[in-house]
């Protein structure tokens, strides 16, 4: 079995840009295929679906190869691996000094993801599962609903959200931080643009990770409490790792009880607004025509009223920013997903938003070629209406 992960990533690294290449068409057919043919909402999210996860399976297996000092910039007088200086050669031109880093350097989600992967093999379990539930949890809901009808897809949508949770509160229990989005690195550059011969053998790459795990940055060696470090101190990500801040300053610990339970109920949250939509499909009064699906449901008020009242009280109650900029970014995006659940679902998203939406398809129908984009967005209102993971 070895043996083959070897010959496949041998055969990844001998064709990475022809991998990204290939990923890349086939990410932008998946935004055209909905409302084309039968099923095409189904052969769209099962594309998506199995691209997202072998790209991180890609992304595993190239990251283990990356030299951590190709995101640096070059000594001057440090010879490259080829014998020579680090220069710049083209054709017709003489070498110029290298200057700028091969690639970026990494990002604070990166590093503090890397970081807590790195130390607890529990939460590089638990992350791993939760990506990838995100990546086929959409998909799942489609096949039980046409397969098995709606009573089971919501069966299906609850034993999903029931292992997110679970996972989120472990995650939570395990680095006492909120839990990001996404909780494992994301890929922040081209593959395809790191040269052949910089990369790791693959006897040493196991031996990088040791010593990477080993060896950790100074706590307070760059104070985060610097004003404007990142424009005062432009260069200040080219340092090497054991110069910039700790990834665990990077996110600040949930320190009273408050930012505990703000986290808690944005971790429970969607898992509550299941249970609602479960327990209102089988009330007594419910509608005979189709009682169990989305846009029945979509006319309660309870399953969508609470899970907006317990997020937004989780943001009342949350953790201070301070001068953590991921967790600003954190905050940001989980504000933008409360405001998505308050317009796309429910009453909000029959009522008010789904006419205007309609009314701006109806606008761009009537103009050339610009119709062709109404069509398009017109292809999703069937995914918004019937498919619970479409928003959430």
């Amino acid at each position: 079995m070895s043996q083959l992960v070897q010959a496949y990533e041998q055969l990844l690294l001998d064709n990475v840009s022809t991998v990204n290449t290939v990923e890349s068409a086939i990410r932008n057919v998946t935004w055209f295929l909905p409302g084309r043919f039968a099923d095409a909402d189904i052969a769209s999210e099962g594309l998506y679906a199995l691209l997202s996860v072998v790209s991180s399976v890609h992304d595993r297996l190239l990251e283990k190869r990356i030299p951590a000092a190709l995101s640096l910039p070059p000594h001057p007088f440090a010879p490259e691996a080829g014998g020579g200086p680090s220069t710049v050669r083209q054709p017709g031109f003489p070498p110029v000094p290298r200057l700028t880093p091969i690639l970026p350097a990494p990002s604070e989600h990166a590093r503090y993801t890397r970081y807590w992967s790195e130390r607890s093999a529990t939460y590089r379990r638990a992350s791993c599962a939760l990506t990838t539930i995100t990546y086929i949890e959409l998909l799942s809901e489609m096949v039980a609903k046409r397969r098995a009808g709606d009573r089971i897809r919501w069966k299906v949508v609850m034993s999903i959200e029931s292992v997110k949770t679970i996972l989120r509160l472990l995650i939570i229990a395990i680095t006492r931080r909120p839990v990001l989005d996404p909780p494992t690195p994301r890929r922040e550059f081209d593959f395809a643009t790191v040269p052949q011969d910089k990369l790791l053998p693959r006897s040493s790459s196991g031996e990088k990770k040791k010593g990477g795990s080993e060896r950790r940055p100074v706590l307070g060696a760059v104070t985060t409490r610097a004003p404007l470090r990142n424009h005062l101190y432009p260069l200040i990500s080219s340092l090497p790792e054991e110069y910039l801040p700790h990834p665990l300053m990077l996110v600040p610990e949930l320190g009273t009880g408050s930012e505990m339970a703000a986290e808690l109920l944005s971790a429970t949250a969607i898992l509550v607004q299941v249970v609602l939509l479960v327990r209102a499909s089988r009330a007594p009064n419910r509608a005979r025509y189709h009682p169990a699906s989305l846009p029945t449901l979509s006319r309660s008020l309870w399953p969508f009223a609470v899970p907006i009242a317990m997020q937004l009280l989780s943001r009342r109650l949350r953790a201070p920013i301070g001068d953590s900029t991921l967790l600003a970014e954190h905050y940001a995006h989980a504000d933008r997903r409360i405001a998505s659940h308050f317009f796309l679902q429910g009453p909000m998203w029959i009522g008010w938003t789904r006419p205007k939406v309609v009314g701006v398809i109806n606008f761009l129908g009537r103009i050339p070629l610009i119709s062709l984009a109404g069509d398009l967005i017109g292809g999703y209102l069937p995914l918004v209406d019937d498919y619970f993971y479409m928003v959430t």
